[in-house]
């Protein structure tokens, strides 16, 4: 297994052996002419159905917005979580909290200190007094924003898979918005522990804000969901304000696998702290999803379902194969 000292420093890496390049799709194009935004939506099919990941440039997420909501993070959590995290029995005791002996990172922790916020259908703001309003000002307009984007999206996957542009956003509604803030502290013993573990995501559309100078998350190219094979391609530092975008398990089973959710990791690293804000535009709890494309492998998916019932068996089964997790949730739901 490649160790995670190594992971942390791979996208430093990427600079100088020039790996894969990753798709970075200018969004501008979908409101240029005919050809051009034909081209655009053409890069944004390729980017889904191959990578299942991919930057996005021109996104309409305001610069100034992205900001505020970095300092934020930065500023919440040095007041309010830094303290608690290095406390916390996992970072007092992280040999005997994380390694087994085997020399190989552990799969029982998450070397991250988290919260979750969520903001649609219902918000749970009252939960974070702490947050003054200028703060909680631009958090909503960033969110609005970022909604825009996801709507933005899903009607570009809905068209890309030959179904109505509002096939995804009517499927998703009222649909589930939340963001999970994560900071991944510089860690004494990175060997030992991975900042997150290996995992697929649950939902829709996740739209990620992330750190400027720090790299660690790690994409799996295979399309499947075996985290055993294939080429962890490292996710560098943000470059020129751009949002990265990565597909969800819903949009997989939407599009009969035509577009697959990515296995992705996070690796802890020896230097700096690594900012994560991941905003989720996910399926409502009710929503109903089934295979809707004629794409051939529709039969190998589960549906329809509830939503809710299929994240209630993810949280059991999220760092395990997500093909088993299909093939049990087609089994027990349909």
């Amino acid at each position: 297994m490649q160790s995670n000292v190594a992971c942390s420093k791979a996208w430093q890496l990427e600079a100088m052996t020039g790996p894969t390049e990753i798709p970075v799709i200018d969004l501008s194009g979908l409101n240029a002419g005919d050809e051009e935004r034909s081209r655009t939506m053409a890069r944004l099919h390729e980017a889904c159905k191959d990578w299942g990941f991919f930057w996005v440039e021109n996104h309409g997420v305001d610069a100034a917005l992205m900001d505020a909501v970095k300092r934020f993070v930065y500023g919440h959590y040095e007041d309010h979580l830094e303290a608690k995290f290095y406390a916390s029995d996992l970072a007092r005791n992280l040999p005997a909290a994380a390694g087994d002996g085997s020399g190989a990172p552990s799969d029982e922790v998450d070397w991250e200190s988290t919260y979750f916020m969520q903001h649609r259908p219902k918000s749970n703001a009252a939960n974070f007094p702490e947050i003054p309003p200028p703060a909680r000002e631009a958090l909503d307009a960033y969110i609005s924003q970022m909604v825009s984007l996801a709507e933005r999206l899903a009607e570009c996957v809905s068209l890309n898979l030959g179904l109505p542009g509002g096939h995804v956003a009517d499927t998703f509604a009222p649909p589930f918005v939340g963001t999970k803030f994560a900071m991944y502290p510089a860690c004494p013993r990175p060997e030992l522990v991975w900042g997150l573990r290996a995992h697929t995501d649950a939902g829709g559309i996740i739209l990620l804000l992330q750190d400027d100078a720090v790299g660690g998350l790690e994409f799996l190219r295979t399309g499947g969901g075996a985290a055993g094979a294939g080429e962890w391609v490292p996710v560098g530092p943000t470059v020129g304000g751009r949002l990265f975008v990565n597909i969800g398990d819903q949009i997989e089973v939407l599009s009969g696998g035509a577009y697959r959710s990515v296995v992705h990791r996070v690796a802890a690293g020896g230097e700096g702290r690594r900012l994560s804000v991941a905003t989720f535009y996910n399926p409502g709890a009710d929503a109903v999803v089934a295979p809707a494309t004629a794409m051939g492998e529709e039969a190998a998916y589960p549906g329809p379902y509830r939503f809710g019932d299929y994240l209630e068996y993810y949280q059991g089964t999220k760092f395990g194969d997500k093909d088993a997790r299909f093939r049990a949730v087609k089994k027990l739901l349909g």
